[in-house]
């Protein structure tokens, strides 16, 4: 059954509370390292990380950015970005934004209302968000339609495309869906499109691309 946005917020404001510890660092790694490393960031760079959950891809865009440029995270659940908000002060960075936001809502409005001069997008890191957001095509074309010309798009998700125990399981767990056509649908929108989906027993992908000029 389909749970409304308000409800999803909710379970994530509660979730957020045992997320590092059930969806943990070991569980995600090579997938997470591999979609940060696509993003081919470099130092003094900014990239916008929707949803930015409890940051646990801070620590690999650090091993770019070094402490330097501007990370953009946002997410609609106060709970995560509490959490998120304890790691930036644990290790003292000094280049992470954190803002509270509908990701339906993420578009170069909402960019220039953070007054942050001369702010351009150069890359973005959706990472188990889309399979879980409404109106979700929508959220990609925003993605696309922030970043500079020829910037960096990756997408890190689940697709079980076959009904399934896990597939199931992983639905309840995340309050998404696992067959959405995530990736199939940025293929058709980027240049240099790439996907790689070996991780987690198959069951995640990553897809990334340049915005087109």
């Amino acid at each position: 059954m389909t749970i409304t946005q308000k409800e999803a917020t909710k379970y994530y404001d509660r979730f957020s509370k045992v997320y590092d510890l059930i969806s943990s660092k070991a569980y995600y790694h090579k997938a997470r390292n591999y979609a940060v490393l696509e993003l081919e960031l470099i130092s003094g760079q900014t990239i916008l990380n929707l949803p930015v959950g409890t940051g646990q891809n801070f620590e690999y865009f650090q091993k770019h950015l070094n402490n330097s440029g501007l990370i953009l995270g946002v997410d609609l659940s106060e709970g995560m970005l509490r959490e998120a908000k304890k790691k930036v002060i644990k290790n003292n960075w000094e280049n992470i934004e954190l803002h509270i936001g509908n990701a339906n809502q993420i578009d170069q409005n909402w960019l220039n209302q953070l007054q942050i001069k001369d702010l351009k997008v150069d890359a973005v890191l959706c990472d188990l968000g889309l399979s879980g957001f409404p109106n979700w095509e929508n959220v990609i074309d925003n993605m696309l339609s922030i970043l500079k010309p020829n910037g960096r798009i990756v997408i890190m998700d689940w697709y079980i495309e076959q009904s399934s125990l896990r597939g199931s399981f992983i639905k309840w767990i995340g309050k998404g869906e696992v067959d959405r056509p995530i990736w199939q649908y940025l293929k058709e929108r980027v240049d240099n499109f790439k996907l790689e989906h070996s991780f987690n027993r198959g069951g995640v992908f990553v897809a990334s691309g340049n915005k087109r000029k």
